[in-house]
């Protein structure tokens, strides 16, 4: 398939609209098990408000998106404005943002990036403010690196990867479940694959960017959880629920191969997968938003229902379609 800008701006609002809606999709049953998504929402397939007593969320409504949205957006500003991946701009996009949704004060962020913003607001450089990171913060809002390097070479991307990841994840295993999710944002911007072949890529870069770092990958974890299958939907889920190392937490070992299992099993078809992420539990905003982010790139904008892309809208306070388009004029084709 031959890559030009209008084809690049229709890929690329997949992934930031799939980001968004996925994250928004899974907000309400972040955390949650499957017997209790099943008691209190039956099967999710629509956006919720989230219970009362959600202790991450119950402040938001239906519709709304996450920190794992907000933060991918983050990271888009940022090579945008210096028209590359540089660590320091990522690192001032999240203090601004950080500082203007008062991240430290609630618990709308994850544990390493948390660590991360306090690290390096007492003046430790962004080469070792993100040396603890291992959870899923990268991999969920690595996205914006998929499409900024859709036709540059895998070396190339794994440096602007690293580089993405470096202030609050730098550890082999959260770079190595972000150069997945960006080697299938990059490969489904491009096409021509099906959805077990770019999650088989998927795996192989993962083992790449991880003995990059420090020897460790969450390859094996994306072996497994391709071998998890069901008689239905509803009994994969259990089956993958079943598969989380800790479904109470945001281990990138979870929610990458997670994600990966849910693009394969729906065949790329957007909504099903979405509605399978947002079912699953667990860290269930940020596998949706990665699902999300694969799919759309999968599908282009055009393969989103148009009533999720309106209610995205309704409650962004971001202009999506500008910051894509921002974002696909930085990027070389």
């Amino acid at each position: 398939m031959g890559l030009n800008r209008e084809l690049l701006y229709e890929k690329a609002l997949g992934v930031l609209y799939g980001t968004a809606i996925g994250d928004a999709l899974g907000m309400p049953t972040t955390f949650l098990d499957r017997v209790t998504i099943k008691e209190r929402y039956g099967f999710v397939d629509k956006f919720m408000n989230p219970s009362p007593d959600n202790g991450v969320h119950s402040q938001l409504k239906a519709g709304a998106y996450t920190d794992d949205t907000a933060l991918t957006f983050a990271l888009a500003r940022a090579i945008i404005r210096e028209g590359k991946v540089n660590p320091e701009a990522v690192a001032d996009e999240l203090l601004r943002w950080a500082k203007a949704n008062d991240a430290l004060e609630g618990t709308i962020i994850g544990p390493s990036t948390r660590i991360a913003i306090e690290r390096i607001l007492a003046g430790i450089p962004v080469e070792y403010s993100g040396t603890s990171g291992t959870t899923n913060g990268c991999a969920m809002k690595i996205s914006p690196v998929g499409i900024f390097d859709c036709s540059r070479s895998y070396e190339e991307m794994l440096e602007d990867v690293i580089k993405a990841c470096m202030p609050t994840h730098y550890t082999g295993i959260a770079i190595s479940g972000a150069m997945a999710v960006a080697t299938a944002v990059k490969i489904g911007i491009n096409g021509g694959k099906y959805p077990a072949e770019i999650s088989i890529e998927s795996l192989k870069m993962a083992r790449i960017a991880g003995k990059a770092i420090d020897g460790k990958s969450i390859s094996n974890r994306i072996f497994e959880a391709f071998g998890i299958g069901g008689r239905d939907d509803q009994d994969y889920l259990d089956n993958l629920f079943s598969f989380l190392k800790e479904p109470q937490g945001a281990l990138t070992e979870d929610a990458v191969p997670a994600a990966l299992s849910i693009f394969v099993r729906s065949g790329g078809d957007f909504k099903r997968a979405l509605l399978l992420a947002c079912n699953l539990g667990g860290d269930s905003d940020t596998i949706g938003a990665i699902v999300g982010a694969i799919s759309g790139s999968y599908c282009g904008i055009s393969g989103i229902p148009i009533e999720w892309i309106r209610t995205i809208d309704a409650n962004s306070q971001n202009d999506i379609r500008k910051l894509t388009g921002d974002l696909v004029n930085a990027t070389q084709i």
